[in-house]
């Protein structure tokens, strides 16, 4: 009898404007990307911490997709700037923790992208899990 793989969680942490619009987009397009995705949407991406993307990590999350406003499109002015230092912070300490890079990833996005969006997914979704919950 051979045991079922569970299905792999990806939360999307996602700004109001742009990211949320390309994951939209996605939907609209009718572009293909795993059930196992839960969109949260931000006023800002900005506003993400290294301690609110280690929580979804141990509360079972396979993989986290920031995504945000592209360069000079920031509703907020520098919100993408400050979710990506946030992103850089919290990756090396993903890695000291033995996760592997791609479990986190991080874009920005113009309005409407829905094919970057499904394709950063798919980088995601193929990563093998390495903490084992």
């Amino acid at each position: 009898m051979s045991k079922k793989k569970p299905e792999k969680k990806i939360i999307v942490f996602s700004c109001n404007w742009n990211g949320y619009s390309s994951l939209e987009d996605a939907g609209t397009k009718r572009l293909s990307y795993s059930t196992a995705v839960y969109p949260i949407r931000l006023a800002c991406l900005g506003r993400i911490t290294p301690g609110i993307i280690l929580k979804a990590f141990e509360n079972g999350a396979d993989g986290v997709y920031l995504v945000g406003c592209s360069e000079g499109e920031c509703q907020h002015n520098s919100g993408n700037q400050a979710a990506r230092s946030v992103y850089q912070e919290t990756s090396a300490i993903l890695k000291l923790l033995g996760y592997r890079e791609n479990q986190l990833q991080f874009s920005l996005l113009k309005a409407n992208d829905g094919e970057s969006f499904v394709s950063d997914l798919d980088l995601i979704m193929s990563a093998e899990r390495i903490i084992q919950g």
